[in-house]
């Protein structure tokens, strides 16, 4: 099993609200908000399945769900996170598996801080 470092990023992470304000527009405010609920779940849960496969040295799944990440993330903005899957992807097809650790712990930090973002959402487009 690879050991994971716990660390606490400030990375900030890059919504595309342009990509979000489409979406929103195209679907409706209410089932707008709906996809975001479900992307949150999905992307939450992905996140923690890479963590595990990445934990368990098993790079075929944590590239699939990488892969998973890459397809979804930008459909709802989440721009930074697609960009660390990528990352992510290249690090496994290379084998470079002492760097995996570190990658996975940074996508996981800027995913939770990108899922945090979205949450607001609702919050931020009653404000507006």
């Amino acid at each position: 099993m690879a050991d994971i470092i716990a660390f606490r990023s400030n990375e900030v992470p890059k919504l595309n609200y342009d990509e979000i304000h489409i979406l929103l527009s195209e679907l409706g405010t209410q089932q707008g908000l709906r996809v975001f609920e479900r992307v949150l779940f999905e992307v939450s849960d992905k996140l923690c399945q890479l963590e595990m496969a990445i934990y368990e040295k098993d790079m075929q799944n944590a590239r699939r769900i990488a892969g998973s990440l890459k397809t979804l993330c930008p459909q709802v903005g989440l721009d930074s996170v697609c960009g660390v899957a990528c990352q992510l992807i290249e690090v496994i097809d290379s084998g470079d598996l002492a760097i995996m650790p570190v990658i996975c712990q940074r996508m996981v930090c800027l995913g939770e801080a990108s899922l945090f973002q979205l949450a607001e959402l609702p919050r931020v487009l009653a404000d507006q």
